[in-house]
């Protein structure tokens, strides 16, 4: 059976009080080919437990040049999904007692710290794990291609990231925390990173589809990501990576088949306990993951809250993180109650479209939940409010201007910069500008409106100046200072 959701799309539909694997299976076999067309998704590969039973499903091609298909065992890259795997090697230190959740940094890497000393000396690993540092936290600057590449980073890149807030002020998401956090897991462990993923988590699940560079990921079946080129259709980009390997911590090369990552979702589903029983976190670490501390701005019906890493909505009903970046996206979803666990992994084309017609029918049975879009608001007149939110917002990685457009409405405009130009570059695209028109949803919070009139994000206007101007604009997850 299918319903149709009030943006007009097809969604499938299952009973509200349980997800069964039969279900699943049926919903796979009969509509992901179907849906992936219908999305422009080039290749995608799913893999979905529930309870002790698990279904993988697959569709199209890990590369549009080649023709060859998508298999079981084909590796995708995971990107940001990777702070979870990283989040889970630090609980495991704190488990064996090496750090504290409340640990300053400096006690455990006494040459830490950003622009600002004196407040460096006060971020604590939890800050890191809940992305409230304070400091500035896109970094995907190049160093080294060895076993340095991370140790480069945080000791030679971190220092200058500006302070932007008080450490513990507000969530603001935070690349370079989680490479702090990984530079960290390689001193305590006296390996590389990727050693230790591997040998601390990927090893004791039995994990071998799984590649932490390009080198690796050339033994496997590997998906390229894509672009749309015209008429031409969705063309592999012309490199595999475009973030460099230097902070691998984050999620830049970490690539894996969609049932490895279920395998590690169901670990944590498990309180820790892998498939074969080994115990790679205490009980009270992995639900301590999942346990709300503090909450996401810009999140107004679900209240989003961020755990120890991992993403709470629904009142910590469903557990995520997803992962993305141009021709790539992935996401690790948990249902604990019912135990339901779900990886998606796609090379390129429309993951909110293919991921809320497949996907989110399971987790609003499994949860009893909507996930539905909603409705961007109806265009309202800001009057002398535009003041406070007009001007330009932006770090060392992108611009954010707040502008007023030709007929009269509020629209923000992201340009990538530096680094995160030179990503846009290496995909051969353009760094922008992208522009959207945003809605006042109440007070400083706003929405951006999708082609199909439907909320496509949520923007918040954070504190204000002596002149009552916004200090912050927080989107993306990020919150981005307005400049002098």
């Amino acid at each position: 059976m299918a319903r149709r959701c009030q943006t007009g799309r097809l969604r499938l539909s299952l009973r509200s009080d349980m997800v069964s694997i039969g279900q699943v299976r049926e919903d796979l076999g009969s509509n992901l080919p179907r849906l992936a067309l219908r999305h422009g998704v080039p290749g995608v590969s799913v893999a979905v437990g529930v309870d002790g039973e698990v279904v993988e499903a697959v569709a199209g091609v890990v590369n549009t040049r080649t023709r060859v298909p998508v298999a079981p065992d084909s590796v995708f890259q995971i990107q940001s999904v990777t702070k979870v795997w990283t989040a889970t090697l630090v609980m495991q230190l704190v488990d064996g007692g090496l750090v504290g959740l409340d640990d300053p940094v400096r006690s455990h890497l006494p040459g830490f710290r950003t622009a600002d000393p004196a407040a460096s000396g006060s971020i604590t690993i939890r800050h890191l794990l809940t992305h409230t540092g304070g400091f500035e936290g896109d970094l995907w600057k190049a160093t080294t291609t060895g076993d340095d590449a991370l140790q480069r980073l945080v000791e030679d890149c971190v220092p200058e990231l500006p302070q932007s807030e008080a450490p513990g002020s507000r969530y603001s998401y935070c690349s370079a925390g989680m490479a702090v956090l990984g530079r960290i897991v390689e001193t305590k462990r006296r390996m590389p990173f990727a050693a230790a993923l591997r040998t601390h988590l990927a090893d004791p699940l039995g994990i071998e589809e799984l590649a932490c560079n390009a080198d690796e990921a050339l033994g496997f079946n590997t998906a390229m990501g894509h672009v749309p080129q015209g008429d031409r259709g969705m063309r592999p980009l012309p490199v595999w990576a475009t973030f460099p390997e230097s902070n691998a911590p984050a999620g830049s090369h970490l690539s894996m088949s969609a049932r490895a990552l279920l395998a590690f979702g169901r670990m944590h589903l498990a309180d820790g306990l892998a498939p074969g029983g080994a115990r790679l976190l205490t009980e009270d670490a992995a639900k301590a993951m999942r346990l709300p501390e503090t909450r996401i701005p810009a999140s107004p019906h679900d209240r989003k809250h961020i755990g120890l890493v991992w993403e709470l909505t629904h009142g910590g009903k469903v557990v995520s993180h997803a992962g993305g970046t141009i021709g790539i996206a992935s996401i690790l979803v948990l249902v604990p109650a019912q135990g339901l666990s779900i990886a998606l992994l796609i090379n390129g084309g429309d993951f909110n479209g293919l991921y809320g017609d497949l996907v989110a029918p399971w987790i609003e049975s499994a949860a009893g939940v909507s996930t539905a879009p909603t409705r961007a608001p109806a265009p309202a007149d800001l009057g002398s409010d535009l003041a406070r939110y007009v001007g330009d917002y932006g770090t060392r990685n992108q611009r954010s201007t707040v502008s007023i457009g030709e007929d009269g409405r509020l629209e923000l405009s992201y340009t990538g910069a530096a680094e995160g130009a030179a990503r846009f570059a290496l995909a051969g695209l353009p760094a922008g500008p992208f522009t959207a028109e945003i809605r006042r949803v109440e007070g400083d919070l706003f929405a951006s409106v999708g082609r199909d009139g439907t909320a496509g994000g949520y923007v918040e206007f954070l504190d204000g100046d002596e002149a009552g101007r916004a200090r912050f604009v927080h989107t993306s997850g990020r919150s981005i200072p307005r400049l002098p």
